[in-house]
């Protein structure tokens, strides 16, 4: 009977990584992330759990990032740490500009935005500065990172967070110190959690590279038939030393390999999984897409939850299958939603799920360990502690590591096969199959290549030079749709890589290495040329109506992979009485959402075939072919000329804020003067 099997597993699995940083010219660490991370997600998951005695999860290390952590607690400091650490009165013009450039790389909202000399000034970057301004910018940018434990355990934090301003140089080392004060005991924490049960610690290879794609990249048309390939890059020796690598730093760091694997990305093929269970490795975790490939198209979702033995051809493995929809919601949704609503929500889907299981159900929820909580309040911190609670409290719940799970009960179901791609869509869009991905796995083949007649030492030197450049990360940054401040540093490592793999073995580096392999212009919204005056009338709307309209590109620039989006563009205008919106739909977007329009004071509730009201008023409104347009009455939202109209939009789904544009604060829309509207704002 359904329901009647004691409480489900809930399996978290949560994915700490960071790519190698290191300048193989310098040797030094040119981004600062796995120190800033270390700060904030790293020490708080393990100090939540440590709260949360009953609490327990999985939590995989990319064993490249563990050597930067080590790294830095032996001394070694990153770019970033000596650009915040030199007295801003000392600072050149170029490292002025570094500044400048970088260390606003924080949540915008909840980083900058909320303090409000760090707001003042992002909002004065483009002018001059004097050194009070680049010891505070030094100051609040190593500030905003620190997580929720550090502010407990630290009260430094919390004065200087008081201070808020005007910082002295003291100050400034102090606040330095407390991270790495910090950093040397994030790793500590984590064996001593592992060492009672309470965490289980699993490893990916070690550059956290796509495995199938070093296999042969070939396998990417089982997923993606109809895409652009690379140059052929087949090297399974590469794919064996990741792994095997990878397992043997693990056990360096935490005194013994890792029973499971989170392979990087999700990424698996059959040829994978041979590899990984060839090396040791008795279970691993990917995306349900894997899954539902290879099982009947009448398998209920239910199928999901149960490990499964997979036949490879170096033994079985044992695969347990993440929800994806789950894992999204903590990634890319909850974060808009108050902490207890959206724990609750969680747990009601877990609950469900309980309650209809036929077996032993183990809930896999897999995800970034680190990325999602900036844009959570306090650092993700009353989520995850009103998530714990709740699941401790739920008597059809239990958290549970997956080796825990398995011990009690081993898998029952088993497939002769297994499915090929990622858990982002299944596929390996993000990383091969566009010209510059795949001008990219070119020229790492052709070093590749270049480096299998080289003698027994420089073939070691270009080989672990060129591991770090199979890494993932390189490929998502290129191409679209991820962006980044640090794109530029992104490819120079990257190349770097490759040349000096050349340099290894005695040839001169191909000239195109010295080029970056793709440049990039930051899409800007635009205000709108002209006054505009929609119809509302039956049909597509014309060009005509929406020429002159300002525009706002909904993708979050510079995000990490985010669930499917419903909306990609907005376009807004006036005329001399009304503010229009529309909203153009992303393709293959689910619009089963309701749009909450905030402007000014007033909210106004939009919701497709249904009227839209604001007090007295019904709003002009239309939706064809998912295309949603909407007109406000200026003088229903209190406007005047020459006013600013503060303009928010949220999309809901089940009552969760699935999106919010702009990401961060509000896009400002100033009504037109009738002067103006008769003059340069005329068509």
């Amino acid at each position: 009977m359904k329901g009647t099997v004691g409480p489900a597993s809930v399996a978290f699995v949560w994915h700490m990584h960071q790519p190698g940083y290191v300048d193989p010219e310098t040797d030094t660490p040119i981004l600062p992330w796995a120190r800033l991370h270390a700060t904030a997600a790293y020490f708080d998951m393990a100090w939540l759990h440590a709260q949360h005695p009953n609490m327990r999860s999985t939590v995989n290390f990319v064993p490249v990032l563990i050597d930067q952590l080590e790294a830095c607690v032996a001394g070694t400091r990153d770019r970033f740490w000596d650009l915040s650490r030199k007295p801003a009165r000392d600072l050149d013009a170029q490292e002025r500009a570094i500044i400048k450039a970088h260390f606003f790389s924080v949540h915008r909202e909840r980083g900058v935005r909320a303090r409000p000399r760090y707001w003042s000034l992002l909002n004065r970057r483009d002018q001059a500065f004097s050194d009070g301004d680049f010891r505070d910018l030094q100051v609040l940018f190593n500030l905003a990172w620190f997580g929720a434990a550090a502010r407990i355990e630290y009260p430094l934090i919390a004065a200087m967070e008081a201070k808020g301003r005007d910082f002295r140089e003291d100050e400034k080392r102090k606040i330095l110190d407390i991270q790495i004060a910090v950093l040397r005991r994030v790793l500590d924490l984590y064996r001593d959690l592992a060492a009672t049960g309470q965490i289980e610690l699993t490893c990916s290879p070690y550059h956290h590279p796509i495995l199938p794609l070093l296999i042969d990249s070939e396998a990417m048309a089982r997923c993606m038939p109809d895409a652009p390939r690379p140059p052929r890059f087949a090297f399974p020796a590469d794919a064996v030393a990741q792994v095997a690598d990878g397992r043997a730093r693990h056990a360096q760091t935490f005194g013994a390999p890792p029973e499971g694997m989170w392979p990087a990305e999700g990424a698996i093929s059959p040829e994978a999984c041979a590899i990984m269970a060839g090396q040791g490795a008795e279970w691993i975790a990917t995306d349900e897409a894997q899954l539902f490939e290879v099982l009947p198209a009448t398998a209920a979702r239910h199928a999901l939850y149960q490990p499964y033995t997979v036949a490879t051809s170096e033994g079985p493995l044992t695969v347990v299958f993440r929800d994806r929809a789950l894992s999204d919601l903590i990634g890319f949704t909850y974060a808009q939603n108050p902490a207890e609503a959206a724990a609750a929500d969680l747990v009601g889907r877990l609950t469900a799920i309980a309650a209809g299981a036929e077996g032993p159900a183990i809930i896999t929820i897999a995800l970034d360990g680190e990325n999602p909580w900036e844009a959570y309040v306090g650092h993700g911190a009353p989520f995850l502690v009103a998530l714990f609670d709740a699941i401790e409290a739920a008597p059809t719940l239990r958290a549970t590591t997956v080796r825990a799970h398995l011990a009690q009960h081993p898998p029952q179901a088993r497939l002769e096969s297994i499915g090929t791609g990622s858990w982002i869509n299944g596929d390996f869009g993000i990383w091969v199959g566009k010209p510059v991905e795949n001008t990219a796995w070119g020229l790492l083949g052709d070093a590749r290549r270049a480096v299998e007649g080289a003698e027994p030492g420089p073939r070691a030197a270009a080989l672990a030079h060129l591991y770090a450049a199979e890494s993932s990360d390189w490929f998502w940054w290129y191409g679209e749709p991820f962006q980044s401040e640090q794109d530029a540093e992104f490819d120079c490592l990257f190349r770097g890589r490759l040349k000096a793999a050349w340099k290894a073995i005695g040839q001169v580096p191909p000239s195109v290495l010295d080029r970056p392999l793709a440049t990039r212009t930051t899409v800007e919204a635009s205000p709108p040329r002209q006054l505009i005056k929609p119809q509302f009338g039956p049909g597509p709307s014309t060009y005509y109506e929406w020429s002159g309209a300002g525009t706002l590109p909904l993708a979050e620039v510079g995000a990490m992979h985010q669930a499917a989006p419903a909306y990609h563009r907005l376009r807004y205008g006036f005329d001399v009485e009304h503010v229009y919106l529309r909203l153009e739909p992303a393709p293959d977007a689910n619009l089963d959402v309701r749009v909450q329009v905030r402007l000014g004071a007033w909210a106004i509730d939009v919701q497709p075939g249904q009227p839209a009201t604001l007090g007295e008023h019904v709003l002009a409104t239309k939706h064809h072919a998912g295309v949603l347009e909407v007109g406000v009455p200026i003088a229903a939202v209190d406007g005047q000329p020459g006013v600013e109209l503060p303009l928010v939009i949220e999309v809901l789904r089940g009552g969760l804020c699935v999106a919010r544009y702009p990401a961060a604060g509000e896009l400002m829309l100033t009504v037109p003067s009738a002067d103006y509207a008769l003059g340069q704002w005329s068509a």
